[in-house]
């Protein structure tokens, strides 16, 4: 087994973890933040979900190549634009959540189930970015990157939904979860786009 092929398979199993880790936690943490009211912990969940449709894209994505897909640029290229659409549209959503939060001046209420999964979070999440910012260096992938942007995006998130229901808690700042949440979006925005226009090198054997 090539070098190559190795870093294939320990990819595949990182976005594999990323895709259990999203379904059992996105759905939670979305229900949990509508019931709450919490912009950024409804785009917490939202970028969760997402970031396991995309670490999903890309388990298909290097299966393709580690079993002899001869394209290995093509696949990449598909994968980049998935990967980049799906921080774009989260972008949006956590934006226009964040904005209509703002004109209504909404209160994020105290969500223990929210509050556990962001804890989590905050300390499962960095590992699964770590791991992809890794491989997608030795791996020269774009889209793999653009998938450990997404679960750093969540990690931050996850860590802004905390502070911003302690600072409301503590002094009444109603508008912290929202800026907070555009903030993030902004980021996200930024990422994704260029994610999509980047054109990936040609993976070296």
């Amino acid at each position: 087994m090539t070098q190559r092929s190795r870093q294939l398979s320990e990819a595949i199993r990182w976005c594999a973890l990323s895709v259990l880790w999203a379904a059992l936690v996105g759905a939670s943490a979305m229900l949990a933040g509508l019931a709450a009211g919490a912009v950024a912990l409804v785009g917490f969940g939202a970028d969760s979900m997402t970031d396991g449709v995309a670490s999903a894209a890309l388990v298909w994505r290097f299966r393709r190549e580690r079993s002899g897909e001869p394209d290995a640029a093509a696949l990449e290229r598909r994968a980049a634009v998935i990967v980049g659409t799906i921080l774009v549209g989260i972008g949006i959503y956590v934006s226009i959540g964040a904005v209509v939060a703002l004109a209504d001046h909404s209160t994020p209420d105290s969500s223990p189930v929210g509050l556990l999964l962001t804890s989590a979070s905050v300390l499962v999440l960095p590992v699964l970015a770590r791991a992809k910012f890794r491989l997608a260096g030795s791996l020269r992938s774009v889209a793999l990157r653009g998938d450990g942007i997404l679960s750093l995006a969540g990690a931050a998130l996850a860590a802004v939904t905390l502070v911003s229901l302690g600072v409301n808690a503590a002094f009444g700042y109603w508008w912290s979860d929202a800026v907070a949440a555009l903030m993030i979006a902004v980021v996200l925005l930024r990422e994704g786009w260029a994610t999509v226009l980047t054109r990936p090198e040609q993976p070296s054997q």
